[in-house]
């Protein structure tokens, strides 16, 4: 399903130019004030995510480290290498890339922060928000985005490239799906056309009871599956 259905919508919306503000910010052109690190490979911010954290436009840098907005801290690293726009897209030539990244975070947010590396998660997405390779930094503490139907930690990543350097091309990968977005009615549109059952295809319903408990949760969405690809 992945080949057939998934990789040409993802590659659809890397053709189609809606994600051409990512350059911006690679290029730092925009965001210059949220800048950590600018590595000839990457970059590594303040996320947008991070509300609490002080304005960047205003506050000395000096006056950032131990904050007590630290606890909802929220980086993100974003790769200036091209053609890599999910976990999918990595292989074996890639570890070096994303150890690099992990430890020039890490090194960052502790001497910018005063966080150490043992009190902060790294991790992808899959399905990512964008589809631009990118990587998260959150503390412990905060658990936006780290479900595990969704997050993967760069640590497992790696060890798993080192084992086989094609493991995410090749592995089934589960994840949770909102409903009536444009990639989950493709996904059904090619379950239908397939002319088998939903759980055949790799889809959970997720209605029922366990929507309730999405929706208390999420906001109110309209239900969500779990997908296998």
């Amino acid at each position: 399903m992945y080949t057939t259905v998934v990789k040409p919508y993802i590659q659809s919306i890397v053709d189609g130019g809606s994600l051409g503000w990512i350059q911006n910010v690679i290029q730092v052109k925009k965001e210059k004030e949220r800048l950590l690190v600018n590595h000839d490979l990457f970059i590594v911010n303040i996320d947008t995510k991070w509300r609490s954290h002080p304005d960047p436009n205003t506050v000395p840098r000096g006056a950032w480290k131990n904050h007590e907005s630290t606890t909802d801290l929220y980086c993100l690293g974003i790769v200036k290498v091209a053609k890599i726009a999910t976990l999918r897209d990595l292989t074996a030539k890639h570890i070096s890339l994303l150890q690099t990244i992990q430890e020039e975070g890490y090194s960052a947010i502790e001497e910018t922060y005063g966080v150490s590396r043992d009190q902060v998660r790294c991790f992808v997405h899959y399905q990512p928000q964008f589809y631009h390779f990118h990587v998260h930094f959150t503390r412990l503490e905060n658990e936006i985005g780290s479900t595990v139907e969704r997050a993967h930690l760069v640590s497992d990543i790696i060890q798993n490239l080192k084992m086989d350097g094609s493991y995410y091309e090749n592995r089934t990968i589960t994840y949770k799906l909102r409903r009536m977005t444009p990639l989950q009615n493709l996904i059904e549109q090619y379950q239908r056309e397939q002319h088998r059952p939903e759980e055949e295809a790799g889809i959970t319903s997720a209605r029922n009871e366990k929507v309730n408990v999405t929706n208390a949760m999420k906001g109110h969405e309209e239900g969500s599956s779990m997908i296998k690809e």
